[in-house]
């Protein structure tokens, strides 16, 4: 049986369906959007989720055309079967624009980017220049535009002018799609002009969404609900659907079902398992979704097993939230990656300058990015809901362990010495590997925060960052064995190698009485502790036991075999 072409990079819903693309049918959220009964909607999504597509498929179903000639792209679809389909299929003018390509170095090459969207649009509505019953004073503002020679102010007032022009013209109000309206802000946030394009957006989308009878309905899609710079401010009718919430929460991503149907269409059924452990894990309003992109890619690919949609983006905001954020959202990355959760109140408010205020706001930006899952919502006396965090699947795992990776390689140390000093550890050369750590704590720890009331955290955190690199042991940390719990352990995966078990300590001058002392001390916790017991039940008999003990950005080591 010959298979259908699958869509990489096709988010026009006509070309994926005239061109027989595989389509995983949304059509259902057509219905969604229009008994949801909300005037303006807001659908923030990690982005690979759909979201223009989705759009284009509400711009096909709607909009109103001679002959009707859209209606085709529907036959045999879900929305089909709806009861109000045809009062609604074909029978409304539609403005759709996306800013998802409005991305520059400065100001005014992203006005310059959105010209040609807006040129793009209006020249589709050309037609409009013939009518009489078009308003005179509009037509030089729509030549200009329509020629990419619009002022700024022109631009700013575009989507409302265009909506009221189609509104007297087809006598029925249009439906205004507006995709990745927060890409522009992201980038100037990331450039340095983050409160001209601010200023721009506010006005750009009000004129359209704000009090404008002229609008049937508005749909909105984006990453994140920039709210605090007053963007949406004075549109009391519109209704934010973000992850958490329930409505809408399959049309964006593939569901198990879905899941499951396309592997077995390409015959790669038999790895669901490996699938699910590597793209399933989002929730989106309590809904386990898959990332289509990844699994579209796997399978296009021939079932390669890789992070693909961590790498259709860039990750700079992240990796510098990471870096220069509190000392506790290191500490909570270093127990995700371990597999551990943690727990955080999210704000669905964020304001790009105030990210790095609050802890809540960087897990916040990091739920709404894709890069989180949230689930077990309880509230707290203050009113406000706190939920369980943790990583979703394997393929993000891996941005977390590359950044960490990362600022060990970006820093003064390169990462030959990285490896020697990995490679001493095999050896039980503990000279070298001490005055190799040594090195990276004095060049490379300026990344963390050593100041906080827990540096033991902070060591502990950045020497598994570094040890996450060595593929021959399992690391764990902070892990029940014996009668405790060990600060890092790594269990060999050959069991005839040698495992190692590390505890932690902090020397202070004022109180303990000398650096052995307390490395004795350590030693004496590893055995008292029993922490061996997970290496002993695991087959490993050769076991180094290790104390590292720090202070300030010295270190000193000692061993017992």
């Amino acid at each position: 049986m010959d298979r259908k072409k699958l869509p990489i990079g096709i988010s026009d819903y006509k070309r994926m369906i005239s061109e027989d693309y595989y389509y995983v049918d949304k059509t259902d959220f057509i219905r969604q959007i229009v008994e949801d009964g909300s005037l303006i909607t807001l659908l923030p999504r990690p982005r690979r989720f759909g979201k223009t597509l989705n759009l284009s498929t509400l711009r096909y179903f709607f909009e109103k055309t001679e002959g009707n000639v859209f209606r085709p792209l529907f036959k045999g679809k879900s929305i089909e079967r709806w009861k109000d389909f045809d009062k609604y299929q074909g029978k409304y003018p539609v403005i759709m624009i996306t800013l998802k390509d409005c991305k520059a170095d400065t100001f005014e090459g992203v006005l310059e980017l959105l010209a040609f969207e807006l040129q793009s649009e209006f020249i589709r509505h050309k037609y409009l220049l013939d009518s009489p019953q078009i308003e005179k004073a509009y037509i030089s503002v729509f030549e200009a535009i329509r020629e990419s020679r619009a002022t700024e102010t022109q631009m700013q007032n575009s989507l409302g002018m265009l909506s009221t022009m189609l509104t007297d013209y087809w006598g029925m109000p249009p439906l205004v799609l507006l995709d990745e309206y927060d890409t522009p802000i992201h980038v100037a946030f990331d450039k340095g002009y983050y409160d001209r394009m601010i200023g721009f957006m506010r006005n750009f989308m009000s004129t359209v969404f704000k009090d404008n009878t002229d609008i049937f309905r508005g749909v909105i899609t984006g990453i994140l609900r920039v709210s605090k710079e007053s963007i949406f401010s004075g549109l009391n009718n519109i209704d934010v659907d973000t992850i958490l919430e329930t409505p809408m929460c399959t049309s964006f991503g593939f569901t198990q079902e879905e899941t499951d149907r396309i592997l077995d269409d390409y015959s790669l059924g038999s790895y669901k398992e490996e699938v699910k452990e590597w793209y399933n894990g989002y929730l989106f309003g309590g809904e386990t979704v898959y990332n289509p992109w990844s699994v579209l890619s796997y399978i296009n690919k021939g079932g390669v097993l890789a992070p693909y949609w961590v790498n259709t983006g860039s990750d700079v905001l992240l990796r510098h939230l990471l870096a220069d954020g509190p000392a506790q959202i290191r500490d909570g990355v270093e127990a995700l990656i371990q597999g551990d959760p943690v727990r955080s109140v999210i704000n669905d408010k964020l304001a790009f300058p105030d990210l790095l205020a609050k802890p809540v706001n960087i897990w916040s930006f990091m739920l709404f990015s894709g890069y989180l899952k949230a689930y077990d919502p309880i509230l707290t006396p203050e009113d406000l809901t706190e939920y369980t965090l943790q990583v979703p699947n394997r393929e993000v795992k891996t941005v977390f362990r590359t950044i960490i990776q990362s600022w060990i390689d970006g820093g003064p140390v390169k990462n030959d010495r990285l490896e020697r000093m990995l490679q001493a550890l095999d050896e039980n050369n503990m000279p070298i590997f001490q005055r190799l750590l040594n090195d990276f704590v004095v060049n490379t720890l300026s990344y963390y925060d050593t100041s906080g009331r827990d540096p033991e955290k902070v060591y502990q955190a950045f020497l598994l960052g570094m040890l996450v690199s060595t593929g021959a042991y399992e690391i764990s940390s902070n892990r029940e064995s014996g009668l405790g719990r060990y600060d890092i352990l790594m269990r060999p995966r050959n069991i005839q190698k040698r495992g190692i078990i590390m505890e932690l300590k902090l020397y202070d001058p004022m109180f303990d009485k000398s650096v052995d002392d307390v490395l004795d001390s350590a030693l004496q916790q590893i055995e008292d502790k029993q922490y061996a017991a997970t290496l002993h039940a695991a087959g490993v008999t050769d076991i180094l036991q290790m104390a590292i003990t720090f202070d300030g950005k010295r270190v000193w080591i000692k061993t017992r075999i």
